[in-house]
């Protein structure tokens, strides 16, 4: 090879390092979890900026954050937010009490640290 080429798959190969350096996002929690009524679970997070999948079955499920001014969810079955916390806080995922009648829910909870 020529050093022309060389030089060139070089440069690409710097190019896709620096790419794949600026891609800062990193999945924190990835899990199911089964929630009876009143039940909740709750997860210490450091300051940042995250991204938060989450479904849920029957009823639904909350997630509120504290530590940080994002406004909870309410009871749903399909919810998507980015969150920043300026400090130490929590997310914590519920699923809110119905008289101590209401059915369980399972919930996926996908967290993920973006830049």
């Amino acid at each position: 090879m020529n050093q022309c080429v060389i030089g060139r798959i070089f440069i690409a190969l710097l190019i896709i390092l620096s790419i794949m350096a600026c891609s800062s996002e990193r999945t924190i929690i990835d899990e199911m979890k089964l929630l009876e009524d009143g039940q909740s679970i709750s997860f210490k997070l450091d300051p940042g900026r995250y991204k938060l999948e989450m479904t849920a079955s029957n009823d639904g499920a909350k997630a509120e954050w504290i530590g940080s001014s994002c406004p909870a969810s309410g009871q749903v079955n399909d919810y998507s937010v980015i969150c920043e916390l300026t400090k130490v806080g929590q997310l914590i995922i519920s699923n809110p009490s119905v008289l101590g009648l209401g059915a369980p829910t399972t919930v996926t909870i996908k967290l993920i640290k973006i830049k």
